[in-house]
C-alpha cells in the first residue's frame, strides 16, 4: 500500500480496553493484512482476538493502569489526576515505539488522547488519523451538568484538535454532516461491518453450542425426561439427526458495556409486562434473555433483576469468550439493543454483529438508528418499555410454530447484509491510508 522506502508502521491507539474495542481490533488486523507493522497502545483488559495475539505484525503495548486510590478522591480531583496520569504514560508509550508513519486513534475518549497524539505526531513527523465513534464531551455530559465548565472545556479541546488531524472517518452520515457543519472537519463515513466470524450456523453447530453452555449454565440444560438421545433445552440429537424442540423457549440476546447510555430498566419493565401476558393468556412462550458484557453498572442491574418475580422469563448475565459471542448471536431468535447514543450520531456495533449472524433486532429509537435498523424490514424500533413489550408479544405469539415476521426479517437480512468488514475497509480506509503514505513518501524525498 505504501511506497517503497517509507516506514510502513501504524500505531493504533485506544485509551481503553483493547479487547473490548472490536472496531479497533479489526483495524489492526486489516492493517496487518496490508503488510503494515502495527503497534497497539491501549489498556490491558479482556483478551483480544487470538488472531491478533498470534499475529507477528501486531505488537501490543499496554499502558500502566490508573491507581485505584484515585477513585476515593473528589470527582474533580479524580478527573485532573487521572488525566495527568494518562497524559504521561500515553506520551511515554508513544515516544517509545519505533519510527511510525501514522497514528490511528479511536475517539472518544478525546482527552488526553487527541492533544497527546497530535503533539506526538508533530514531534515524530507522522500523520494523525482519527476514527470518530462518538464525541467524548457528550459522554462526559451524561454524568455532568450539561453546561458545566469541565464539559465545555472538553468540547473546546475535542473540537480544536479534531481540526488538526490529517484524515478522519466516522460511523454515520449524521456524524459526518455534524462534524463538517459544526467543527469544519471533513470525515469519510465508514460504517461498522461484521467480520467473517459473525455468520449464520448450522443446526448441528447450534446443538453443540447449547451442549457446551448447558455444562456451565442450568438455563440451557434439558427439561425433558426422555433419554433416547442427546438433549438441551432448545435442541435434540437422535442418531445423526438434529432438531429444534417444539416446546423450547424463545432466546433473546443483548450485549452491553453496562454504561449510562443504555437504560436496561426499559428491557426489565418490558419483560415484566410480557410476564403478565404470559401468565394470563398463555399465548406467548417462555423466554430466556442472555445479557453479555462487563461494565460499571452491571451489579446495579443484577440487583434489579433479582428483585423481579418471573416465572415465564429468565435472565442470565454472561461474560463470553469473544469466539463464543458470535455463536450465541447465531443461536438466538431476537437481539435487543438499548444503545441510546450520548450524541445521537453513532450506531451500536452490537446490531451490526447481530445482523452479520442473520439475527433480527429490536432497537431503541434515537436520532440516526434508521441508518441501520429499518422498521418492519430487518427488525423493529421502540421508544419505551410498553412499545418493546408489545413488539415482543407480537413477534413471539405462537412461537415456535408461528415465526412469520422473524423469518421475514431473516430473509431480508440475507439479501442486505452481504457487505463485510474487509470489503468495506479496502474500499473506504485503504485509499485514505494510501494517500497519507504517498504524501509521506513525497515529503521524505523532496
Amino acid at each position: 500500500m505504501a511506497s517503497k522506502g517509507v516506514e510502513k508502521r501504524v500505531s493504533v491507539v485506544v485509551l481503553g480496553d483493547f479487547g473490548r474495542s472490536p472496531r479497533m481490533q479489526y483495524h489492526a488486523l486489516s492493517l496487518s493484512k496490508h503488510k503494515f507493522q502495527v503497534d497497539v497502545v491501549a489498556y490491558k483488559g479482556a483478551e483480544p482476538l487470538q488472531e491478533i495475539i498470534n499475529n507477528e505484525n501486531i505488537h501490543l503495548h499496554y499502558l500502566k493502569d490508573i491507581p485505584k486510590f484515585l477513585s476515593s478522591l473528589p470527582k474533580s480531583m479524580q478527573y485532573i489526576l487521572k488525566t495527568l496520569w494518562q497524559t504521561f504514560y500515553l506520551f511515554w508509550a508513544m515516544m517509545s515505539i519505533p519510527k511510525m508513519g501514522c497514528i490511528l486513534l479511536q475517539n472518544p475518549p478525546a482527552i488526553p488522547t487527541l492533544p497527546v497524539c497530535w503533539f506526538v505526531s508533530v514531534i515524530r513527523e507522522c500523520f494523525l488519523f482519527v476514527d470518530f465513534h462518538n464525541y467524548g464531551y457528550t459522554i462526559m455530559a451524561l454524568n455532568s451538568q450539561k453546561k458545566g465548565l469541565i464539559v465545555r472545556l472538553a468540547e473546546w479541546c475535542e473540537k480544536y484538535f479534531s481540526r488538526k488531524v490529517d484524515k478522519s472517518i466516522c460511523v454515520t452520515k449524521a456524524m459526518k454532516e455534524d462534524l463538517n457543519e459544526n467543527w469544519n472537519v471533513r470525515a469519510s463515513v465508514f460504517y461498522d461491518c461484521a467480520p467473517e466470524i459473525f455468520h449464520t450456523i448450522s443446526l448441528k453447530e447450534k446443538h453443540n453450542f447449547f451442549m457446551k453452555m448447558s455444562e456451565e449454565h442450568e438455563q440451557f440444560k434439558s427439561r425433558s425426561s426422555e433419554n433416547n438421545g442427546e438433549f438441551t433445552r432448545f435442541t435434540k440429537k437422535i442418531g445423526d439427526e438434529y432438531e429444534m424442540l417444539p416446546d423450547r423457549p424463545a432466546l433473546i440476546v443483548s450485549s452491553t458495556s453496562w454504561t449510562e447510555d443504555e437504560d436496561f430498566s426499559i428491557l426489565l419493565d418490558a419483560l415484566q409486562d410480557y410476564e403478565l401476558v404470559a401468565r394470563i393468556t398463555g399465548e406467548v412462550p417462555d423466554v430466556l434473555v442472555c445479557i453479555t458484557g462487563k461494565g460499571p453498572l452491571k451489579s446495579h442491574y443484577e440487583k434489579l433483576i433479582q428483585e423481579r418475580e418471573f416465572s415465564h422469563v429468565e435472565i442470565l448475565t454472561l461474560w463470553l469468550k469473544f469466539e463464543d459471542y458470535p455463536t450465541i448471536l447465531a443461536c438466538a431468535d431476537l437481539g435487543v439493543s438499548l444503545h441510546s447514543s450520548s450524541s445521537g450520531l453513532d450506531l451500536p456495533m452490537k446490531v451490526v454483529d447481530m445482523f452479520g449472524c442473520g439475527l433480527p433486532v429490536a432497537a431503541f429509537a434515537f436520532n440516526c438508528i434508521d441508518e441501520l435498523v429499518t422498521e418492519g424490514i430487518n427488525g423493529t424500533i421502540f421508544e419505551d418499555y410498553r412499545q418493546l413489550s408489545k413488539q415482543l408479544q407480537s413477534l413471539f405469539r405462537g412461537f415456535p410454530k408461528r415465526r412469520t415476521r422473524l423469518n421475514t426479517f431473516r430473509e431480508n437480512l440475507e439479501r442486505t447484509s452481504s457487505l463485510r468488514w474487509d470489503e468495506n475497509w479496502n474500499h473506504t480506509v485503504s485509499p485514505l491510508m494510501r494517500e497519507l503514505f504517498a504524501r509521506k513518501f513525497l515529503l521524505e524525498n523532496c
